[in-house]
């Protein structure tokens, strides 16, 4: 199997955030047909949000988990806060990822998220 890392510092200023609704930027991560699985790395601010824009094959299904950091929680649309491993499946495309302090914090605290493809039925 072939095993691809994937290492993003995020910038801790990367959009502020002030509430669902608030318009974000977004990293942009490409993950492509023979992608396996990677751990994106990066800061979570104290207050704040981290967010990725991660584009894959049409229909495919991945898992997502925080493998480090203490704190730290992802969520996406359609999915609340977890700071657990969570399957999303048949996604369109390409999909939103959050990453964030579960509660508020006086410092950054460094991640790693596990974004793993999955197989069809899997989950």
């Amino acid at each position: 199997m072939r095993r691809i890392l994937l290492f993003f510092t995020s910038a801790i200023a990367i959009g502020a955030w002030a509430g669902p609704s608030a318009a974000q930027s977004c990293q942009h991560l490409p993950l492509p047909a023979g992608f396996t699985v990677g751990d994106i790395k990066g800061v979570a601010p104290a207050d704040g949000v981290v967010c990725y824009e991660l584009t894959m094959p049409r229909g495919q299904n991945i898992s997502v988990e925080v493998a480090s950091g203490r704190n730290i929680a992802t969520s996406g649309p359609g999915w609340d806060a977890r700071a657990d491993r969570i399957f999303i499946g048949d996604l369109p495309g390409r999909m939103e990822l959050r990453v964030f302090q579960l509660m508020r914090s006086v410092q950054p605290e460094p991640f790693a998220v596990r974004i793993r493809f999955e197989a069809p039925g899997n989950g």
